[in-house]
């Protein structure tokens, strides 16, 4: 009877880790692609080349503030990871908007696909990507 309980335990277990082990797995896929900044936080917009991010499929990350580049990875939680940002001088108004952008995306809890659109949600603030590679 314990063996038969044991087993049946163990089959439970290992079904459920698949499970979501797979959702895991489709989320991070979602976020696969190159996204241009739409809005969320202050973004004042002042430049010529949107903020942009591109993620890749072993989750690794590239980006554009609207100034200066970062590099890093990002867990499908909602955990960026940027270790590396080109420090060029920008305009006061590309700084503060960097900023924001920065702060969001090192303090966010949570990152969502819905309709081709990336959410990546830090408590009181957001920023909001569109897809631009939609397949």
């Amino acid at each position: 009877m314990k063996k038969t309980t044991l087993c049946l335990l163990a089959i439970i277990t290992i079904s459920l880790t698949g499970c979501f082990s797979n959702q895991q797995f489709d989320k991070s896929a979602q976020m696969v692609g190159d996204w241009k900044l739409k809005g969320g936080v202050e973004i004042p917009g002042i430049t010529k080349h949107r903020p942009s991010l591109n993620i890749e499929s072993n989750m690794k990350v590239t980006g554009f503030t609207g100034c200066n580049l970062f590099k890093g990875k990002v867990e499908p939680v909602g955990d960026f990871s940027l270790p590396f940002v080109t420090r060029k001088m920008c305009l006061p108004e590309l700084v503060k908007q960097e900023n924001n952008m920065l702060n969001v995306l090192r303090s966010a809890t949570s990152i969502e696909v819905i309709n081709n659109s990336l959410i990546v949600d830090a408590g009181d603030k957001f920023l909001v990507f569109e897809k631009t590679n939609a397949s």
